[in-house]
């Protein structure tokens, strides 16, 4: 392989992948819809592309393999064979063995080669079931071409349109090329078509009159099939049968210079000369009008970009709102009073900065379901159930990084709702269920929170199950009457599991325990709710950013603290006296009722004593409210959340700490834990 493609490596692992996704979910989808011909397309689409662009970078057994697959999914596009149970497993494993492939690109593996010779031998068979097929070969490096034209030597005519703009020049695309390689198959006439062009992209029409098929023809134009129409407007050359004159017939070797003048001369006055011209300079013109690239207004819609130029870019925000802090907090006498309009508009922009960066780093949760629809199809078959996923709100979004890291803990809450939740066709049947058990994943933002559960209608969580198990695990005394949640959270124990036996699923006792402190790493909670017979739902509550949030900062002696602004219902004050006596009960009356107060000084063990009106900061977390007991309430702050070092990393209610302007550290409590 050319050594200059090897920078382009990295980003076919990443669209490879994108592709192997999209087949996937049109296979979910042809599951239940076998005949639906555009989802079909659209697979067959996908493997043809992953097969074109791994043959470019030198990955060759990937390309042969998918070949081979896209075979078979080009007789079922012929009616010559149906989308049964058989080909939607061995697509599956397809899918699985491709993705492998891509990492062992050289089919070193002796598993994957095994697999690999599995798997050809089983796309042989299906391929030879189908007499039509003259030229399938039982090899394991074989091609296996389906549409070849009956008669190779009738010439049609196409009309080919195609579509350019400056996307596909930073693509590396070559029109040139392309234009080079009709200019070798046949007859051909190129026009400009002006009146349908606007300022972002041109549009060309080409009439072809050639012996070539449209695959064949597809071909060509394999890396921007999204940008070309091909129609087949005659069977028979019509430059000939009609008289017309072809622009240029170029038989064998096109001469370069040759193509790239005619292309030049194309809308230009037929008197003017034609200047020397580059390929380089030529392809910015016909992905350009004004003949120097300008900005498009719409290019794509998303782009892929790497997460570690996102976390530096986040790195950089932080420093900044760092600086706009110090920037804020040396400028309070009066002598700053000119300057002061200026700096909050450096504030201002600095807030607007912000939120744009946590815009570029949220994805849709819709990203990561599709791979627990395989998950949930698999595991389901392999423990004899009827499952089917529902999803409500997956277009609500997440911090990249946090998608990342909750794939491990909602995978484990979906196999434990698979596995311990949704009971057999037979028991759902007696009960009086629907055979198929419902998987339900749905997500909600709330304030600066993002809300998902997962939930089954399956058997729910027998209680007294659990707590017998707590009792011979030593968690609990047979005397004990816990509440309900506090039974459910028995099940977060390390080794804590019901299961009466071991299985590849479940009943090793591991699992829950990582879901918890997955969530808690992130800087959430997870709760349990269930209803024996009913089913069972694990809500899961995330913050929506981890590394920069609005906040109110407070005093305590010459400690501060800060909560998030959203989680914030009211500030008060309160006479001391009346702590004082209401401390045997550590609650305070509001809105009608009493709610518990934190004594931040007793909590973290700092000295001193609250003056005669205490401030009070009444925050809600989980439907829950609790006061906060402070000295002195500083302000809003925007907080640029750092982890704790060694020193701090066991407080309790601490989760991280943000630098003030004047050096010191502002720790956030985790309201949570409160």
């Amino acid at each position: 392989m050319d050594p200059s493609l090897n920078k382009f490596r990295e980003k076919f692992y990443e669209e490879a992948n994108q592709l192997l996704d999209k087949v996937e979910h049109d296979l979910m989808q042809l599951e239940k819809m076998p005949d639906e011909n555009e989802l079909i397309e659209s697979a067959f689409r996908a493997m043809h592309t992953i097969k074109g662009v791994s043959g470019m970078f030198g990955f060759d057994f990937v390309c042969e393999f998918t070949h081979c697959m896209e075979s078979v999914f080009q007789l079922i596009k012929d009616n010559e064979i149906t989308f049964d149970p058989e080909i939607i497993d061995l697509t599956f494993a397809s899918l699985d063995h491709v993705r492998k492939l891509i990492v062992d690109e050289k089919l070193t593996d002796k598993h994957n080669q095994q697999t690999h010779s599995k798997l050809i031998q089983d796309i042989t068979v299906i391929l030879d079931r189908n007499k039509k097929v003259d030229n399938v070969h039982h090899s394991a490096s074989v091609d296996y071409e389906i549409d070849v034209p009956a008669n190779k030597s009738q010439t049609n005519t196409w009309q080919i349109l195609l579509r350019t703009d400056e996307h596909l020049y930073f693509r590396g695309i070559s029109l040139i090329g392309i234009f080079d390689e009709i200019s070798q198959i046949g007859k051909f006439k190129i026009s400009k078509l002006n009146d349908l062009c606007n300022e972002q992209w041109d549009l060309w029409s080409i009439i072809l009159a050639s012996n070539i098929s449209k695959s064949d023809l597809l071909e060509i134009f394999l890396f921007i099939e999204e940008n070309v129409t091909i129609t087949q407007i005659s069977n028979q050359d019509i430059f000939e049968s009609l008289l017309i004159e072809s622009d240029q017939t170029i038989e064998g070797e096109a001469a370069e210079q040759t193509i790239l003048e005619y292309i030049e001369s194309i809308g230009k006055p037929k008197a003017e000369p034609k200047a020397e011209v580059k390929e380089n300079e030529l392809n910015l013109r016909l992905f350009n009008k004004s003949n120097t690239i300008a900005t498009t207004k719409h290019v794509a819609k998303r782009i892929s970009v790497d997460s570690v130029k996102l976390d530096s870019l986040m790195f950089l925000v932080s420093e900044l709102i760092t600086v706009n802090s110090q920037l804020l907090l040396s400028t309070q006498n009066e002598q700053y009073e000119p300057i002061k309009p200026l700096i909050e508009k450096v504030d201002a922009l600095s807030k607007l900065f912000r939120n744009n960066v946590f815009e570029i780093r949220l994805v849709p949760l819709s990203d990561t379901v599709l791979r627990f629809q395989r998950l949930i199809r698999d595991l389901s078959r392999q423990l004899g159930k009827k499952i089917d996923l529902v999803t409500q709100g997956t277009d609500t979004e997440l911090d990249k990084n946090t998608i990342d890291q909750l794939n491990e803990p909602l995978m484990h809450i979906i196999r434990n709702c698979i596995d311990h939740g949704v009971e057999e066709p037979e028991k759902r049947a007696s009960a009086g269920k629907p055979e198929a058990g419902i998987i339900k994943i749905s997500a909600s933002q709330s304030g600066n929170y993002v809300i998902i559960t997962v939930e089954d209608d399956g058997s729910g969580i027998n209680t007294e199950k659990v707590r017998l198990k707590g009792v011979e695990r030593g968690l609990l005394k047979a005397t004990d009457t816990p509440t309900q949640q506090e039974i459910f959270d028995l099940i977060f124990l390390p080794g804590f599991s019901t299961a009466e036996s071991l299985s590849e699923v479940s009943g090793r006792g591991v699992g829950m325990d990582v879901v918890r402190k997955k969530i808690i790493d992130l800087r959430g909670d997870i709760v349990i709710n269930s209803k024996e017979g009913e089913g069972t739902s694990f809500t899961l509550k995330l913050q929506q950013s981890v590394a920069i949030i609005d906040s109110l900062l407070f005093t305590v002696e010459d400690s501060y603290f800060t909560v998030p602004l959203s989680d914030i219902v009211i500030c008060s004050q309160t006479p001391a006296d009346e702590i004082s006596q209401r401390r045997h009960t550590s609650t305070i009356p509001y809105n009608n009722e009493l709610i518990p107060f934190v004594d931040i000084r007793k909590r973290f063990n700092i000295d001193g004593n609250y003056a005669n009106n205490i401030k009070v900061v009444i925050i809600k977390n989980n439907d829950n409210l609790v006061a906060l007991l402070t000295d002195k309430i500083v302000g809003e702050h925007q907080a640029v959340l750092k982890p704790l070092g060694r020193s701090f990393r066991n407080m309790e209610y601490i989760t991280s700490a943000s630098q003030l302007g004047d050096g010191n550290l502002a720790f956030m409590i985790d309201t949570n834990k409160l």
